[in-house]
């Protein structure tokens, strides 16, 4: 595996780990029960901005990696905030702020200011974002995404197509009937048995 693939699986696991603590972290605070500008289970705020900021750690430790920052088992704030001081200002005022909101205030003090949980998870997001797959993939990626089916299934087998490769499948028509001492119309046969025929050779 290449450079380059290495550093892709790494960003695209983390991602997906990241999104995961995310939509935990939304799910929870949803039992929060939002009154007005106000949450007001301070439990729940609790657990969900811990998660976010769980979800923070993961995509910055992916971030310190690909920046060739050597690993370490003890990582405090002050780890993450002299390394990214080193490499990006702009992503270490976002990791202060979501520190403040989601870290201090919102699991250790257990805020319930709707709109200041709002903005921390809308920090974290943009912190994530940094590590986000060069395939486009941004927040919310919460589905996989189904990999690319091939042509020649079902759902998507072009009829166009079976006109372009019908000399082919009647050459192997006669070989399937040969095979079992079946006869053939020399000259041509309905779309129904063209249809059979494709779903017996496992084109449909």
């Amino acid at each position: 595996m290449s450079l380059k693939e290495q550093q892709h699986e790494v960003k695209s696991k983390a991602y997906a780990e990241a999104i995961r603590y995310m939509d935990n972290a939304k799910d929870v605070l949803r039992k929060a029960n939002k009154d007005g500008k106000y949450y007001s289970d301070r439990k729940y705020v609790r657990m969900a901005c811990g998660t976010a900021y769980s979800g923070i750690l993961v995509a910055l430790d992916a971030y310190l990696v690909l920046k060739g920052v050597p690993e370490t088992k003890k990582k405090s704030i002050d780890f993450y905030r002299k390394n990214i001081a080193l490499l990006d200002k702009s992503l270490l005022r976002d990791l202060n702020s979501a520190y403040d909101i989601l870290h201090l205030d919102g699991y250790y003090e257990g805020r319930l200011r709707a709109d200041a949980i709002k903005l921390g998870l809308d920090i974290a997001y943009e912190i994530i974002d940094q590590i986000s797959p060069p395939d486009g993939t941004s927040y919310p990626a919460a589905t996989p995404r189904r990999p690319a089916q091939p042509i020649f299934s079902g759902a998507l087998f072009v009829p166009s197509l079976l006109l372009w490769v019908a000399g082919f499948l009647r050459l192997a028509a006669n070989a399937f009937a040969a095979s079992y001492e079946l006869r053939l119309p020399s000259r041509s046969f309905s779309a129904n048995g063209f249809f059979i025929i494709c779903a017996a050779l496992g084109a449909v």
